[in-house]
């Protein structure tokens, strides 16, 4: 083979091998070129994520140089609320659950406190608190309160020498919810779970008598009198009454002369001087013939004529109007005399025992009920607030002249009945009556702890010899009921707080 056949064998086969290598690459222009990575992005990649400041603590847990997550982990791990909170009122012990109120500790917030030694080189020391659920806390706080309270004790003070007993209280004890959840939630504020002494204050309201342990003692005293107590009260606010003896019928004495007051105030449109005047003295000084006055000016004339006629229509009243059972007077005061001379025509009540039994000795002429005089200080009472029986049945009358009436009764001068038996100051608007073997009083005592209607009759049978009971002897027993009614409203207080 010639040399120029060797040739071109050779320059074959490099075109050959010149075919077969791969092709040049060619850049991508579907997307852009990368950048060649600069020193600050890669210092920025590399930057630890921030620690707290050299002796940061947290609830007394070491936080220094550890990130916010190794913080919150650390104090996950370390911190835990107490399971129980133990509460101590008086003798009583009451075991929280901490699940009952929400107790936990807040490791957020706490965090969020010493968030300031993140960002400096400045520690931060954070306390520990509680976060608890407080409507929760209040609600167990009650329940104990309840448990503890111990209301003030009623008591009865008695004498051996006189016809004499009271009401007295000693405090009770409760505790303070507000003050008392108050006082646990700034512990829980400063980290600290108990246990909780709560303190226990003196109760030292007055606590009203019920009606029917006054009953009891009106009986119990009642019992030690040789004679007859009639006794009833209202309460002006409820309505609530209790008696003793309450329907037994009296000799109706002076105290009917209230009565005689309402029947001038529903017959008159206004009372003029004299009749002002005659008020007074019948109320004030209990004056016969000024009360005799009064019957007559309501019947539209003068004199012990007019004085009957006046008397017959005020009964009637009472009784048909009003429903005031066996209390009446169907003849002027003093007008024994005067009943020999002209023989008036004039009825009276029935002959003979009338009410309930006990009976007591009395004319039939002139008679009245301790419930039915309870009563007419009600209707008078509910007529003065604007309301009540006396506006519906009588024109003429309106709280006004209800009021005024009230008033007259409370200017009344006898102090030795039911007005002793309150303390000096208390308003109490009554009218007081008297006879040889009877002594009472009714009216409206205005206590401080409630206002009551209260009618006290004390009757007391006359050995033969004997004329008549002294004040001396029968007035301090109405004090003494009128006592015992009063306290009731207003025990006396003793000291020895929660006996």
């Amino acid at each position: 083979m010639t040399w120029p056949c060797y040739a071109a064998i050779g320059l074959l086969c490099v075109a050959l091998i010149a075919g077969c290598a791969p092709a040049p690459s060619q850049p991508d222009r579907s997307s852009p070129a990368r950048q060649p990575t600069t020193d600050a992005t890669a210092a920025s990649a590399s930057t630890p994520a921030p620690v707290f400041a050299n002796g940061t603590t947290v609830a007394g847990i070491t936080v220094a140089g550890l990130t916010l997550a190794e913080a919150e982990q650390r104090l996950r791990t370390g911190l835990t609320a107490p399971t129980e909170i133990e509460l101590r009122a008086g003798s009583k012990r009451y075991t929280l659950g901490a699940e009952q109120i929400g107790l936990t500790v807040p490791v957020e917030q706490l965090l969020a406190r010493a968030a300031p030694a993140l960002t400096t080189t400045t520690p931060v020391t954070v306390s520990v608190a509680f976060e608890y659920d407080r409507a929760a806390l209040r609600e167990q706080v009650a329940a104990l309160a309840a448990e503890v309270a111990a209301p003030p004790a009623i008591r009865v003070i008695t004498a051996t020498d006189t016809l004499s007993r009271s009401f007295a209280f000693t405090p009770g004890r409760l505790l303070d919810v507000d003050a008392a959840v108050a006082q646990i939630g700034k512990s829980f504020a400063s980290g600290a779970a108990g246990p909780f002494t709560l303190a226990l204050s003196e109760d030292a309201r007055p606590p009203r008598v019920p009606l029917a342990r006054l009953r009891d003692e009106v009986e119990a005293m009642a019992a030690a009198w040789p004679g007859v107590i009639g006794f009833q009260l209202i309460d002006l606010e409820t309505g609530a009454s209790t008696g003793f003896h309450e329907h037994t019928v009296f000799a109706g004495a002076s105290t009917i002369k209230t009565a005689i007051m309402l029947n001038a105030y529903v017959n008159l449109d206004t009372l003029n001087e004299r009749e002002q005047r005659s008020l007074s003295r019948m109320i004030a000084e209990s004056d016969n013939l000024a009360a005799n006055d009064l019957l007559a000016a309501a019947a539209g004339g003068q004199g012990t004529e007019y004085a009957f006629v006046g008397a017959e229509a005020m009964s009637t009243m009472l009784q048909e109007e009003l429903g005031l059972e066996h209390t009446y007077l169907y003849i002027p005061f003093e007008a024994t005399d005067y009943i020999t001379i002209y023989k008036p025509r004039f009825r009276c009540g029935p002959d003979g025992p009338v009410g309930a039994r006990p009976y007591t000795e009395h004319g039939n002429c002139l008679r009245a009920e301790p419930a039915s005089m309870a009563r007419l200080y009600q209707l008078i009472d509910q007529c003065a607030s604007g309301t009540g029986l006396l506006l519906e049945r009588f024109e003429r009358l309106n709280p006004a002249r209800c009021q005024e009436m009230l008033d007259y009764l409370a200017a009344n001068d006898d102090q030795t009945r039911l007005v002793a038996g309150v303390p000096p100051g208390v308003r109490v608007e009554h009218k007081s009556g008297w006879i040889e073997d009877m002594q009472a009083d009714a009216g409206i005592v205005r206590s401080p702890n409630g206002a009551y209607a209260i009618a006290i009759y004390v009757y007391r049978p006359l050995p033969a010899g004997r004329y008549l009971w002294p004040d001396e002897l029968m007035a301090p027993v109405v004090a003494a009921f009128s006592r015992l009614a009063y306290t009731a409203y207003n025990p006396v207080r003793l000291e020895e707080p929660g006996a």
